[in-house]
């Protein structure tokens, strides 16, 4: 009778033990590490100084806008070389470019384009405009606006035989580019800029650009002959700002597309294909406007109808990049974003390997509405959801992790099983999509939600990474944030503690708001080998994660 009831408070002592370690699901509420920050790994919320993060600037980037002072940019690539050119920021009157291999150190490129140097139609006081570079069976073309003797804005194209220029004006038995801009729009009364290219593929050339006339600034576009030919009968209107579609411009629901005061702006087109739909791609609201956002319109064909995705009610519905708010001062919102982000649009696309991205340019200052506020070159991460509608994660004030291109990790976590504990929506964590306009109607449904006590989140792979770093994206609502990571353990005792997110960079308490995109992020000095990782989180509310992006290869 003695040896039974020992036997049994043995037992019941080892399942105590057990149930203070274990959950329902079977994950342990502690393990051991055998691995050291500074030494092994690097947190980087610990390398923060108040001002900058320290950070291997081949894993990782920030936009922290100080490299590129480039309005309007655009990318073109071509052996391992970035080429990006823009909007000169020192010189209205030349083009200017910028190339990198890394996106880490840049080579400034005068004048690759000085129209003064051939005494043309253009005045002396040119003031180019968004100039994109393309090359079309060996030649390259500098698409741009600039004024003519009268002052009013053209478009035209010059050539050159190098990326870099100098580039020439385009004369041939066609057209003469000395004398004349090369494409004189069909209405010749108004100012044209922000021309762009897109082929298709069949080959077939398209035009896009916008026009300032009297009721508004619009995008149209028309059939190409040729790199420098225009079909004019094509010719046709794409975008109004504010309205449904081109075809019915008085109804305009699309309120947050004309938030400056006066004349309504759509400007710098730039179309993307993605799963057989054509996604114009735009910004609304001025340049230097705080919400200077990049829009989109959509359609089955290049030159449209092309029509915005709206929700009877809704609000930012065709929103892709940007600062998504109001014009009155005291909204919430409007407060909130201030010192997050200003000015974030006249975009492009490009890619980094097989991964797209996109380009833009962003005041350096983010608490700004000055008109004269100097804007920089930043870029984000474009992804395409199941249907191929194309979405942005950014723009992004926070450390981000480079591309494999770049890096030489790729992001596994979109091919792992997932597995969870007291966990909501735990499909959601690796599917790509950052939450980070909080206010838009729906967001909060499509974060990971973890429940008061324990919460264990695991990614299993069916085969073994060599993992570099790993990025844990916080909630974009305030008061669901994750202040600590209990432990991120990938197996054999490489496990990271009591990980803290980086509060002073990414908080402001003041106005409730988490700077969207921003994440708990480590790097791995010592690389290893794992096949899963299980994230535990413990907080003593409800509490949400958005995303996790493992560095693997």
């Amino acid at each position: 009778m003695y040896k039974k009831i020992s036997i049994l408070l043995i037992m019941v002592t080892i399942l105590s033990t057990l149930s203070g370690c274990l959950n329902p699901g079977g994950y342990s509420k502690t393990v051991e590490s055998n691995i050291e920050e500074g030494t092994d790994y690097i947190d980087h919320t610990l390398t923060y100084d108040g001002v900058d993060l320290t950070y291997n600037n081949k894993m990782w980037y920030v936009n922290d806008l100080k490299d590129v002072p480039l309005p309007d940019p655009q990318i073109y690539f071509e052996d391992d070389t970035y080429y990006i050119v823009g909007t000169s920021d020192r010189n209205g009157n030349v083009i200017d470019c910028y190339s990198t291999k890394d996106f880490v150190t840049y080579k400034k490129h005068l004048a690759v384009y000085e129209p003064s140097l051939y005494d043309g139609w253009e005045s002396a006081d040119a003031a180019i405009y968004a100039p994109e570079l393309y090359c079309f069976d060996g030649v390259y073309y500098m698409y741009y606006s600039a004024n003519d003797k009268d002052g009013i804005r053209r478009n035209s194209v010059v050539v050159a035989d190098n990326p870099l220029g100098p580039y020439v004006p385009l004369q041939n038995d066609k057209v003469n580019g000395l004398e004349a801009p090369v494409f004189l729009d069909n209405n010749k009364t108004f100012g044209v800029l922000d021309i762009t290219v897109f082929v298709d593929d069949d080959g077939q050339m398209y035009m896009y650009y916008s026009v300032a006339c009297n009721e508004n600034q619009h995008i149209v576009g028309v059939k190409m002959n040729s790199p420098y030919e225009a079909d004019w009968s094509t010719y046709t209107k794409i975008v109004v700002p504010g309205a449904l579609n081109s075809t019915n411009s008085i109804y305009k629901p699309f309120t947050w597309e004309m938030l400056r005061d006066g004349l309504p702006i759509a400007e710098a087109p730039f179309m993307i294909k993605s799963n057989g739909k054509y996604y114009m791609t735009y910004s609304v609201n001025g340049c230097w406007n705080k919400y200077y956002n990049v829009c989109y319109a959509v359609s089955d064909s290049p030159l449209g109808n092309f029509e915005k995705p709206y929700d009877s009610n809704g609000v930012w519905t065709n929103l892709l990049l940007g600062y998504p708010g109001t014009n009155i001062e005291n909204s919430t919102v409007y407060n909130q974003w201030t010192g997050f982000a200003s000015g974030t649009g006249h975009h492009c696309f490009f890619n980094m390997g097989d991964q797209v991205m996109i380009g833009y340019h962003a005041h350096q200052r983010r608490d700004t509405n000055d008109r004269y506020e100097r804007r920089y070159f930043a870029f984000d991460y474009l992804h395409f959801d199941e249907n191929g509608v194309p979405f942005c994660n950014g723009p992004t004030y926070s450390i981000q992790p480079l591309p494999e291109e770049l890096s030489g990790y790729k992001n596994i976590a979109p091919f792992a099983q997932v597995k969870s504990h007291n966990v909501s929506n735990a499909e959601a964590i690796n599917d790509n999509y950052i939450v980070d306009c909080y206010n838009l109607k729906g967001e909060d449904a499509k974060e990971v939600a973890l429940g008061k006590g324990y919460s264990f989140i695991e990614l299993r792979f069916d085969e073994i990474y060599e993992i570099g770093g790993i990025a844990i994206y916080n909630s974009a609502f305030y008061e669901k944030i994750v202040s600590e990571i209990e432990y991120i353990d990938f197996g054999n005792g490489n496990v990271v503690q009591y990980s803290q997110f980086c509060h002073d960079r990414y908080i402001n308490d003041n106005d409730e708001f988490v700077f969207p995109n921003s994440a708990f992020t480590i790097e791995f000095l010592n690389t290893f080998e794992a096949d899963h990782v299980i994230i535990c989180v413990k907080t003593d509310k409800p509490v949400s994660l958005n995303e996790i992006v493992i560095l693997g290869k």
